[in-house]
């Protein structure tokens, strides 16, 4: 019969074996990637800011005003998990939207608007709605106002 230490050794065996042969895209380690977002204001009212507040489960990064072609950026590391989200609560008058702006995994959308992955992601705010890029050259309209 196995002692316990011979059996890890050989659970620890078998994980470096089936982790070696996982083709090499599932291999990418995302959680060690720095990812970025950019949120601009494009609408043609200059007379108030675009408020955002953007949050994720462990992360609040408070509101901030949004002047027209102001662009608000931050970065963050993907969890151990892969699971990371982060939404965000847009304001402008009376007007009040809130979406998921980084859902980690989210291949509707991302195949959408990159064609591969792309570590970046530019949000446009517009008086017809919210746009998405990967590029900051091609929008695509995602959400309505």
């Amino acid at each position: 019969m196995a002692s316990k230490v011979e059996k890890r050794g050989l659970m620890a065996l078998i994980l470096v074996l089936v982790i070696s042969s996982l083709p090499e895209p599932a291999l990418c380690i995302y959680w060690n990637w720095k990812f970025h977002v950019h949120l601009v204001n494009a609408m043609s009212d200059n007379s108030k800011p675009l408020m955002v507040h953007l949050k994720s489960k462990d992360n609040d990064l408070q509101e901030h005003p949004l002047w027209k072609n102001g662009d608000f950026q931050f970065h963050f590391k993907i969890n151990f998990w892969e699971t990371t989200l982060f939404y965000c609560t847009f304001k402008h008058g009376t007007e009040t939207k809130v979406f998921n702006i980084f859902v980690h995994g989210d291949r509707y959308s991302e195949s959408k608007v990159c064609k591969k992955p792309n570590k970046t992601v530019y949000w446009k705010v517009q008086d017809d709605g919210f746009y998405r890029s990967c590029d900051n050259q091609h929008y695509y309209k995602m959400v309505i106002w």
